[in-house]
Formats: C-alpha cells, structure tokens, sequence
C-alpha cells in the first residue's frame, strides 16, 4: 500500500483460509459494497480481502487453469472477470458465489463450414487473451484487451445478456490493462510497445503516452511492460509489471532482458492528456 504521494505505507500479507498463492494479480474495491477484491491468478479464484489484516475468503470460485486476470463492475455491482486462457468473461453477483460465464467466443461447427473468429482467446504473443475490461458510460457494451492479438474487443450488452464478441479496433501491441474515461475513449496499457495508446470510441488513435529509457539502479525508467492502469484526477498511475516472458514462456521480446536486470518494481505516474491529435469529441 502506498500513501498518494507515493512514499510506501505498509505491506498488507493477503492469507486465505483455503491457501491462496503469491500470484496476485487485479484488485479493486467493489463500488457499493466497499469490498476490497483480488485476484488471485495461481489458485484461480477471486478473494476477499480485509483490508487491514490481510485475511481473505474466496469471493468467487472458478475453474483452474483459466488464468483469471483483471475485474470490472456494473452499475447494479455485479463483478465481472476475464480469463486470459480460456478466452471467457464471468460474472457473479454484488456478493459473490459460484459465476456464470458471461461471454465466450462462439464455437466453430465442424469442417467443412469456416471457422468462427476467436476474439477473447489468445492467439498470438504473449499468450494471455482476455485481460483488462470495462463497460462504455451508458453500459450498452463491455470493452476487453486481448493481449496476445493485439485488440480490443467489444461485447454488447443488452438488458444484462451478452452479444456476441467482436473485434473494436487492432494493433494496439500487447493491449493489457484498460479503462474508458468520461468521453468513453479507451485508455490501454501496451505491455509490448511499453506505452499507452489512447483511441475514441470509433476505434482512432488519438493519443500515445509514455516510453522505456533504461534501467536506473535497477528500477525502470518510463514504462517496462506496462499491466495496469488507473486515473486519479490529472494523473494515471501505471503498474510496471517488468516481466521477463523468456523466464515465463520461454520465448523472449525485446525487452525480455532489460526485464530479467529489474530488481525493484516501480509505479508509474503520468499525466492524463491527449497530445498532438484531436479529442475524440471534437469531430
């Protein structure tokens, strides 16, 4: 935990009565009920965590090996999760339980019929598929990076029931962590590229922030694969996830190395703004 200066608080030891493992990875606070909620992606639940002491129960079951990675809510405070293996968002209720798979690609039919695109599972590098999501202002459909594709994929929602995935935008390289602001532009961690790009609600760059510069006493300077973002007034503050893929995939990016020599992890501050390019709205 951190002070909002960023000066480091305090280590809060997250133990489940079930076992949990050192792998977590999203969190929030749920919006009405105040519950501070956490992934955690080795044992493949969502606990909840008090938030002094640390003691944890599991707030939502599923299925191992899914690789349950980042969360959202809705204005009713039903908690949604994506899945970056199996290509799924679930959703559970304001007070948790056993989920519902919300969304999924469609399944293909046998050959000789042409198969269906798959949009939420991963096909590329690296191999995490659904990752950051969050609904539009008027909730009429949930946006979800697809990291190993490079996309950002839009799900309709209607009276709560979800459309069918289809792809927004492409190229956003390595697209992990997103949130849409007050003009539902989308604001997207580029874990590959170690930036944030910015496009509008047609899909259009409008912005991109941020770089790596090196290491510095072994922290990064700038952005080393970038996971997580969230807004605090003028500012977002940038979770560097620093990952080494050669050590985790066995396959390496351009980076891979710069990564391997990181021996602090770092949060990042940057200000929110939209350089060089048109705001969304203004069109």
């Amino acid at each position: 935990m951190l002070f909002r200066s960023g000066r480091f608080q305090r280590t809060i030891p997250v133990t489940a009565a079930t076992g949990n493992s050192s792998a977590l990875l999203g969190l929030d606070f749920h919006p009405t009920t105040h519950r501070l909620l956490v992934i955690d992606f080795g044992a493949g639940n969502v606990l909840d965590v008090n938030p002094h002491s640390g003691a944890a129960t599991v707030f939502m079951p599923a299925t191992a090996g899914d690789g349950l990675n980042a969360l959202t809510f809705d204005r009713a405070g039903n908690v949604y999760v994506s899945a970056s293996f199996s290509g799924r968002v679930y959703r559970t209720g304001p007070t948790g339980g056993t989920p519902i798979v919300w969304a999924e690609d469609p399944t293909s039919p046998p050959p000789p019929a042409p198969p269906v695109p798959q949009t939420l599972k991963p096909n590329g590098f690296p191999p995490f598929g659904a990752n950051g999501l969050q609904f539009n202002r008027d909730e009429s459909a949930l946006f979800v990076a697809n990291t190993a594709n490079d996309t950002i994929v839009r799900i309709a929602s209607k009276g709560g029931v979800a459309g069918t995935p289809e792809v927004f935008t492409n190229s956003i390289n390595g697209a992990d962590g997103l949130f849409l602001d007050e003009h539902d532009n989308i604001w997207v961690c580029a874990n590959q590229s170690d930036e944030i790009v910015v496009v509008d609600k047609t899909g259009k760059a409008i912005s991109k922030l941020g770089d790596f510069d090196g290491l510095k006493d072994g922290k990064p300077v700038g952005l080393l694969f970038p996971a997580s973002l969230v807004r605090r007034g003028d500012w977002i503050y940038i979770t560097n996830l620093s990952l080494n893929l050669k050590a985790v995939v066995g396959q390496q990016s351009i980076v891979s190395q710069y990564a391997a020599d990181v021996k602090r992890h770092t949060i990042a501050r940057i200000r929110a703004r939209v350089l060089g390019f048109k705001h969304g709205d203004d069109d």
